[in-house]
């Protein structure tokens, strides 16, 4: 399997394609306060912050406390929304992004309370819309369950080229990137 980009979490971290480092005015203040929208305050508030430069060089912004780290952007997806992991979702997602399975045995937790997108609901390393399907996947502001045992036992939809994603739901189901996702509208 090919590197992964991160795509609903789909997360982010390291192989960005053309990502930038700071907003269109470069203010990096700005970019911090977009990263932190990811999460309620309780963990906004003390969380590391990191941008995804040119050539997926991780910049931090501001260093943490809490064991969460906030993504400013994620240009592994068709819109680039902000993201906050905690310590075992940032390990899940740094192992997708070098395309080894995470970790089955930890469970990682995640925010996208600015919504996600992903290019697609079952290939975790698209970076395209696959041939045939007209619009990407567009996720409300969501909770992540990063563990694929519990996601593929879930029983909650898995596998569906368009879920309802108003609903809980599985993305990359029956593999190993499995996650599972909890609307929060």
């Amino acid at each position: 399997m090919k590197p992964l980009l991160w795509a609903t979490i789909g997360f982010v971290v390291a192989t960005a394609l053309g990502a930038h480092s700071m907003n269109k005015n470069g203010d990096p203040q700005s970019e911090i306060a977009r990263a932190l929208s990811a999460a309620p305050f309780a963990v906004d508030n003390g969380a590391r912050v990191v941008t995804i430069g040119d050539e997926g060089k991780i910049e931090e912004l501001q260093k943490g406390s809490n064991g969460w780290t906030c993504v400013t952007h994620d240009p592994g997806t068709p819109m680039g929304h902000p993201l906050c992991l905690d310590r075992n979702g940032l390990t899940w997602m740094e192992a997708a992004m070098m395309g080894h399975p995470p970790d089955a045995d930890k469970i990682g937790y995640g925010y996208m309370l600015k919504g996600g997108t992903s290019w697609s609901n079952t290939d975790v390393s698209a970076t395209k819309l696959p041939a045939g399907q007209k619009d990407f996947i567009r996720i409300p502001p969501h909770f992540m369950i990063m563990n694929a045992r519990l996601a593929n036992s879930s029983g909650f939809p898995s596998g569906e080229t368009y879920p309802d994603t108003h609903k809980p739901f599985v993305i990359y189901g029956g593999t190993p990137y499995a996650v599972l996702m909890i609307p929060l509208e």
